[in-house]
């Protein structure tokens, strides 16, 4: 295994890797919305990263919400000279029993880099399997354009269940908000307010008989290296997938119309306190059952998106 998985992290890189990628919200896990928790505040946190390696990469994790068994990994990787593109990396798994100082390699996967639109930032993604809970490594290796190969990695901690809804679960049918009884304004902070992500509730979508694509993100303020332009990505595939689909699209925040650039005012949408989710964009793939086929945290780019609708449409 990769010699740098042998180092023994100080206390301070420990806690910096057990923050939570993104913004955590002020809220219990495991519960209903109550009346006291619709109002509930979010603190920001520093997203998980990794140390800067010897050959000079830094890995940022998009996908720290993870629990046993298959699940999307993405990361995005930095080098002092920015955004690392090499067009393919080998995400390697280790698992870390009882403190051990080496990991056992557990899985592997090849992720191609994704672009996000406009080019600025992007990341890799691929599917792996988690077997047990515990300490967990990752090992990303990439091709320089001499063909040398460089790595960064991660540690992490990966709990039985995750904090979000899974792959397998119901859809929370929850009560969403729509353009019958409030105003685009009033649904999201978006500069794109394509009217059509705001017409049916949850509730009503997972019971239609159709597939449904949830994008739960607050556009004005996606400003990290994780997150991307998710509204945006939604709205093209309502455009390319409409009347075969539900598109919705529930910003992070209750109030977009009152925040005005001042996020002291913001309160967490309902809809995302039932759905429980730990930090601030996610996208879901629901089937025409009401079932969560495909999760996504972080961005994901329109062809991890697309590949999972085109599963459930059949």
């Amino acid at each position: 295994m990769p010699k740098q998985f042998s180092i023994t992290l100080t206390l301070t890189a420990i806690l910096v890797l057990a923050a939570l990628a993104c913004q955590n919200i002020a809220a219990p896990s495991d519960h209903a919305a109550s009346d006291d928790e619709q109002g509930a505040a979010f603190e920001e946190v520093e997203l998980l990263k990794g140390p800067v390696s010897p050959d000079g990469l830094q890995a940022i994790f998009a996908t720290p919400d993870l629990g046993t068994g298959e699940q999307r990994v993405a990361v995005v990787l930095t080098s002092e000279k920015g955004l690392v593109r090499s067009p393919i990396a080998t995400l390697t798994s280790y698992y870390f029993a009882d403190g051990a100082a080496e990991g056992e390699m557990r899985d592997t996967a090849v992720a191609l880099f994704r672009p996000f639109p406009l080019g600025t930032r992007g990341l890799y993604a691929a599917q792996l399997q988690f077997d047990s809970p515990g300490d967990w490594g990752l090992d990303i290796a990439v091709l320089d354009e001499d063909a040398n190969t460089l790595r960064a990695e991660l540690r992490f901690d990966v709990p039985e269940q995750t904090e979000a809804p899974a792959n397998g679960a119901p859809a929370t049918a929850s009560a969403s908000k729509t353009l019958a009884t409030h105003s685009i304004e009033e649904l999201t902070t978006g500069t794109l307010q394509d009217t059509d992500l705001y017409q049916v509730s949850i509730a009503d979508a997972v019971q239609s008989g159709l597939p449904t694509v949830i994008v739960m993100a607050s556009p004005a303020f996606c400003t990290n290296a994780v997150c991307g332009p998710q509204v945006d990505v939604l709205s093209e595939l309502e455009d390319k997938y409409k009347g075969q689909a539900n598109f919705i699209h529930i910003d992070f925040f209750d109030n977009p119309d009152e925040i005005q650039g001042d996020l002291t005012r913001a309160r967490v949408s309902p809809t995302v306190l039932e759905w429980n989710l730990p930090s601030t964009e996610w996208s879901f793939v629901v089937n025409s059952d009401g079932i969560i086929h495909q999760r996504f945290e972080g961005f994901a780019p329109i062809e991890e998106l697309e590949d999972a609708l085109l599963e459930v449409l059949g």
